[in-house]
């Protein structure tokens, strides 16, 4: 099986982390999505909602997704959200599967700020989502790193079980968590941004008020 794993704060979930994933996905052949969220993620202030209600808005999202499903997985690790560590745990949890670990072009460009982000691909493949027309404009340590990981072949996401980069174009979503907070703060419309049942959600929670 291949899972396609995407993980992130989502403070909220939104459209435009959902349809860059689910293109990816089809385009890529993975059979299922994971929706994971960051626990304490390393790289950003306390997130607005709780860890349990950032889970239950994801797996709100995933019922209305087909082959899709929340993962709690790093909910559950008492340490700080780091990639490399839960792409070894979860392999060893599906060690007959394949993992491709999806995220944007920004996160990508500041990979080497991570965790052992040269063990990143031990365990996984890596598929960057990528802008439509986008210019490359990497750190120059980055660019020597994927030079030498980077495949343009989809069959080889199938046929090896770790170590490649694909940078994968996908529809435009100018959508940010931040913009959807402020809109709820001043009253502008927002819900549209988000799956119905997620922004309901919200509502009966109150949040980000």
């Amino acid at each position: 099986m291949i899972r396609a794993i995407l993980g992130g704060t989502f403070d909220p979930i939104h459209w435009g982390h959902l349809r860059p994933a689910l293109h990816v996905v089809q385009q890529v052949g993975a059979d299922i999505l994971h929706l994971m969220p960051s626990a304490h993620p390393p790289h950003r202030d306390y997130p607005g909602a709780t860890a349990q209600q950032r889970l239950a808005m994801a797996a709100l999202a995933a019922e209305e997704l087909s082959h899709c499903e929340a993962e709690p997985w790093e909910l559950a690790q008492p340490r700080k959200s780091y990639t490399a560590l839960t792409l070894q745990q979860l392999a060893q949890r599906w060690p007959n599967d394949t993992l491709l670990f999806l995220l944007g072009e920004d996160a990508f460009a500041g990979l080497p700020k991570w965790f052992q982000w040269q063990h990143l691909l031990d365990h996984a493949h890596f598929v960057v989502m990528q802008r439509p027309h986008s210019q490359r404009h990497y750190s120059e340590q980055l660019q020597q790193w994927l030079d030498s990981v980077e495949t343009q072949s989809i069959a080889s996401l199938h046929e090896q079980r770790q170590g490649h980069v694909y940078l994968a174009q996908t529809p435009a979503h100018n959508i940010s968590a931040t913009a959807i907070r402020n809109a709820i703060q001043t009253g502008a419309p927002w819900q549209h941004w988000l799956p119905a049942s997620v922004a309901d959600y919200i509502n009966e929670h109150q949040l980000y008020r």
